[in-house]
Order: C-alpha cells, then sequence, then structure tokens
C-alpha cells in the first residue's frame, strides 16, 4: 500500500484496522503519526458534535405525529424510521436522542463495554503480532497523555499503539499476563474509584490514574489488582 493509498484509507475511516493499514502503520513513523493525528481529529470532531437534547425530546416528536400514523406504527417502526430521516438528523444539528434501547451512544457505554468491544474487535489483527515494544517506544505513545514509565515495562509487550475509545482516545497495548494477553487502556475519560467486571470469557479491572483510567482486559483467572499496582507504580507524571 503507498502512502496515497493508506492516508485515502485513514480519513475515510479513521479507525481501520485491517491487515494492510496495520502493516503501513508499522513500517513508518510518518504513517503512524498520520493515523494518530487523524484519530485524534475525529474524536474532536465527534466530541464538537454531541449536542444535549431535551430528554422528552423523542415523545415530543411522536406525540406530534397525526392520531392515524401512532395507531398504524409501533414505537420502534416510528423510532428506527425518524432516525433514518436526512431531514430529522440535520434538524437536530447532528444531536443525539436517545431511543432507550434501540440505540446506545459510547458516551453512555461504561468504560469497561468499550474495552470489552475494542478487544473482540480488534483480536483478528492483533493476535498474530509480537512488536516487543521496549520503554522508549512505550513513553512516545504514553506522551500525549503527560505520563510516562520510571523503568522498564515489566510484562512483554506484543503490540503498542493509539487508538479511538468511545469519544476519547486511547494508548492501546497488548501484553503477557500470568494466564494469557492482557490488552490495557489508557484513556482522558476519568474514572472515580477502582471496578472489577466481568462479561462472558473476558473480565477485566478500571481502576483511577489521576484524571485518566486505566483499563485491563483479559482472562478471568488473571490477578488484575496485582498487574494494575505492578504497572502504576512505575507510570508517573512526565
Amino acid at each position: 500500500m503507498d502512502d496515497l493509498e493508506f492516508r485515502r484509507r485513514i480519513m475515510s475511516d479513521p479507525r481501520a484496522k485491517d491487515s494492510e493499514v496495520l502493516q503501513a502503520i508499522r513500517g513508518s513513523d510518518a504513517n503512524a503519526k498520520f493515523a494518530d493525528d487523524i484519530q485524534s481529529l475525529d474524536a474532536q470532531i465527534k466530541q464538537a458534535l454531541q449536542v444535549d437534547v431535551p430528554d422528552d425530546l423523542a415523545d415530543r416528536i411522536l406525540f406530534n405525529q397525526t392520531e392515524s400514523t401512532v395507531i398504524k406504527s409501533t414505537f420502534g417502526k416510528r423510532a428506527l424510521s425518524l432516525a433514518a430521516s436526512v431531514a430529522f438528523v440535520f434538524g437536530l444539528l447532528a444531536g443525539q436522542v436517545n431511543w432507550g434501547n434501540l440505540v446506545v451512544s459510547p458516551a453512555q457505554a461504561t468504560l469497561s463495554q468499550i474495552a470489552i468491544e475494542h478487544v473482540h474487535d480488534e483480536m483478528p489483527f492483533i493476535a498474530p503480532l509480537d512488536e516487543g515494544a521496549s520503554e522508549q517506544q512505550i513513553n512516545a505513545k504514553l506522551s500525549p497523555f503527560a505520563v510516562k514509565l520510571t523503568e522498564a515495562f515489566p510484562y512483554h509487550v506484543y503490540y503498542l499503539n493509539h487508538c479511538g475509545f468511545g469519544d476519547s482516545n486511547a494508548v492501546h497495548l497488548v501484553f503477557q499476563g500470568d494466564k494469557g494477553k492482557v490488552t490495557l487502556f489508557l484513556t482522558k475519560v476519568p474514572t472515580e474509584k477502582s471496578l472489577n467486571f466481568s462479561e462472558g470469557d473476558m473480565a477485566g479491572m478500571v481502576d483511577p490514574v489521576g484524571d485518566m483510567s486505566l483499563i485491563l482486559v483479559g482472562d478471568p483467572n488473571e490477578n488484575y489488582k496485582k498487574i494494575g499496582e505492578n504497572i502504576k507504580k512505575i507510570l508517573n507524571p512526565s
């Protein structure tokens, strides 16, 4: 893939992670920086378009329809029709309407849900990689988050990059734990207290790091508290 095609692919889909894109990112510092910049811009645009609307806006729109429409349509059909309407979207100036269980925006999802979905989505692409990232490479990715490692990372690193994380960005790192591979996300989305989570064949922990959050995801039998402590004790403001 040449540089022009790579830039076209990233600009059309900032979260593209197919094998050709990943190979282009790993093979060029310029490509890696361009991908980071586009992902950051994408997150900023999404945040700028996040417009608060009244809680009862959906009900008002629905009840303003004619009585015959209400009789003929179920609530779910009306919601999907409205959501699909270009006029409706532009009328709200790209705002988001809460349709209950029909639509869940990234901002409404929990950090753990975003992390688990991210791991599932990228597992096929990341599973065969073994980059063996060094302390210096990790610190380069950590620098936009104003933190750094004060000594070598205590686990073997298979994968290291930036990624989009909900409406924010994150450092995305995959390393070897005691029970298998563990995925780490460090994001500027804050959390108030530590919590453990489990879903299906994955489990993990969300832990506050200053005004950021450290998320660990992997095998349910990992000791995430111990891993988190080992990482946080060598992670300091830069």
